[in-house]
């Protein structure tokens, strides 16, 4: 009972991803299609025949991915109507564009199931994606760890996802300056852009870049966003999508990314109809041979045959 008390009523600390923006009624008025556009692809995904198959099958529907990806686009054009009626600052980077990967340390990232779908296909058939899924699952332990060291109760196993718990747990991971593993430290940009998660495309940093780092001494209380979030009843319809799927994913990417791994056995989850895609022993996508290198079948000498004479 205390706990829950404390929860309620003591001081909250969130991570600045967490913070809710009100939209004004006129930004809502002016992407009332754009809005339009994006239920229409929530309710494509939907309809799709088999969508509550998916685990049982280990194939999403035909038009799955490119129906994701719609729905992507759909909610790209409503947040940059949206913006425009919001005080974000004209040069403020999103997490994942240099300049605003500041943002990109401060993980676990939520993320919906069919997101961590489109995601799984996207970074599966990658060279590194062993090493992609080591840095996940140290991620992943590392969270679990500190929010075990700040739970009060008397079972482990029972952890509110809204208790202080968590939300300490999340601000000590980010603390620790771990990338996201699908960041490019070197090029400062993110490697899953264009599958990225509406977590990610609907965090717009303000301040200065510098106040977003977790190591701050000011984060995250001075770290100040406008996050422009799904609308209310396309919330609810993404809810009740997840739910459709029945594939009881975590809603944080680290950790359903490996859970994708073990739902799909290693192998890429593939539309129906498609071809199946041929995995190494290691694990590893299978490579087309190149037969153009100099080693190739096709150039290496056959031995002379002498013509038999004719009578």
């Amino acid at each position: 009972m205390l706990g829950l008390l404390g929860a309620l009523f003591g001081p909250r600390v969130r991570l600045p991803r967490d913070n809710v923006t009100r939209l004004p009624r006129s930004a809502r008025k002016a992407a009332k299609a754009e809005i339009a556009a994006l239920q229409s692809a929530l309710d494509k995904i939907s309809a799709l025949p088999g969508v509550a198959d998916i685990k049982a099958n280990g194939r999403v529907p035909r038009g799955f991915y490119d129906a994701v990806d719609e729905m992507h686009a759909a909610y790209d054009a409503y947040a940059a109507i949206v913006r425009k009626f919001l005080s974000v600052d004209q040069d403020a980077k999103q997490p994942g564009q240099p300049g605003g990967t500041a943002a990109c340390y401060a993980g676990p990232m939520p993320v919906h199931q069919v997101e961590a779908l489109a995601i799984y296909r996207a970074t599966r058939s990658w060279r590194d994606f062993q090493s992609v899924a080591k840095d996940m699952g140290e991620l992943g332990e590392l969270l679990f760890n500190e929010i075990q060291s700040g739970h009060t109760g008397k079972d482990p196993e029972k952890i509110r996802m809204t208790g202080k718990a968590v939300q300490n747990g999340r601000i000590a991971l980010a603390k620790n300056m771990r990338p996201c593993p699908f960041l490019d430290e070197g090029k400062q940009r993110c490697r899953i852009w264009e599958h990225r998660p509406i977590a990610c495309r609907m965090h717009y940093p303000n301040g200065g870049g510098d106040a977003h780092r977790p190591d701050n001494e000011g984060y995250p209380k001075q770290a100040k966003a406008i996050n422009i979030r799904l609308p209310v009843k396309q919330q609810v319809t993404m809810q009740q999508l997840d739910k459709r799927l029945l594939l009881e994913l975590s809603p944080f990417m680290y950790a359903a990314m490996l859970q994708m791994l073990q739902l799909a056995d290693g192998s890429l989850v593939q539309e129906v109809g498609e071809a199946p895609i041929k995995m190494q022993q290691d694990g590893r996508v299978s490579q087309r041979a190149n037969r153009n290198v100099r080693h190739a079948k096709k150039f290496q000498k056959r031995p002379k045959t002498s013509k038999k004479k004719r009578k």
